[in-house]
């Protein structure tokens, strides 16, 4: 995969098919309109191209949104899916300000050569998203390519797989539904910093994380793995504020590590949320946090003994 960034760099020669879209959280929906268009690419012997933006259309104009994927993550799941190139165009004014047919104009048919061009049935394009896609099907017969429009995929119940869905489900904590949609689990990453040490005089040394994600999934305690070194440890992990310790505002993402007692201040670590197992409690005592954290880590151990043949990392 050649990965381009900027659409001043890119100027494609070979005939190619190109799918649109922010692609946040690259989840089933998007892999599949993905698969779509390597295969469609390898049909026809185009040249496949996935485009998209940074930053997300909704950063550049004040939307409220926390993106699911962290740039790290996004790149990782774009090169597992193999196509030809990847575009990340810079969104910004000259961009947006560009009308429906000077979109396809300048950047699908100028720069990316395409001959077949792969959206949503719901894409928008264009200035204040003026273009739709019976649009976007006038315009291919002009400029000489052809639309294909993906629905969105749909999960058991008929409910579409959207990424806004996949947020409200972290929001919730229903991280086992959100984790099959995306494919793999959900997780929080960034670099071990020093905590307060609190943790090691209850028995549960803690991992503390500066997380870079946006997306923090509902306050509470998760059956979890730690990816740190190259390796993967069962944890018991904690998102929150820890009412019962201090009555202060600052947000703690944390795990117990099990069977581990390494020094990794300033590793980069990665926390893997399999199943919300309570949410963040303010209890009477210490003690009665304590007792509550044995019973967690329990019911977590309990519930990797199950599940840890099946798991696919």
């Amino acid at each position: 995969m050649e990965v381009v960034y900027g659409l001043e760099n890119i100027s494609i020669k070979e005939k190619s098919a190109v799918c649109i879209g922010n692609f946040d959280g690259l989840h089933l929906g998007h892999r599949l309109i993905i698969s779509v268009l390597k295969e469609e690419s390898a049909r026809r012997g185009l040249k496949s191209v996935i485009l998209t933006f940074e930053p997300h259309p909704f950063k550049f104009f004040n939307k409220p949104i926390k993106l699911i994927s962290t740039p790290k993550k996004r790149m990782k799941k774009f090169l597992e899916q193999e196509t030809d190139y990847l575009v990340t165009a810079e969104f910004n004014k000259k961009l947006a300000d560009l009308n429906p047919e000077q979109f396809v104009k300048e950047i699908l048919v100028e720069k990316l050569n395409a001959a077949l061009v792969i959206v949503g049935t719901d894409y928008r394009f264009g200035s204040g998203k003026s273009g739709n896609t019976s649009l976007l099907s006038q315009l291919g017969a002009k400029y000489g390519f052809e639309c294909m429009f993906a629905h969105k995929l749909k999960d058991r119940n008929g409910i579409d797989i959207s990424s806004s869905r996949i947020r409200s489900l972290l929001e919730q904590g229903q991280v086992e539904e959100a984790g099959r949609f995306l494919s793999c689990p959900y997780s929080l990453e960034g670099e071990v910093i020093h905590g307060d040490k609190m943790g090691r005089t209850f028995g549960y040394p803690t991992m503390n994380l500066k997380v870079v994600n946006e997306m923090i999934p509902a306050f509470g305690v998760y059956a979890a793995k730690v990816k740190i070194k190259g390796n993967i440890y069962n944890a018991m992990a904690y998102i929150g504020r820890r009412p019962t310790i201090k009555h202060g505002l600052e947000l703690r993402v944390e795990a117990n590590i099990f069977d581990f007692n390494e020094e990794i201040y300033g590793e980069y670590a990665e926390i893997i949320l399999y199943k919300y197992i309570r949410s963040d409690i303010k209890f009477n005592s210490f003690n009665e946090l304590i007792s509550q954290m044995g019973k967690d880590k329990e019911e977590i151990q309990s519930y990797f003994k199950k599940i840890d043949n099946i798991i696919q990392y």
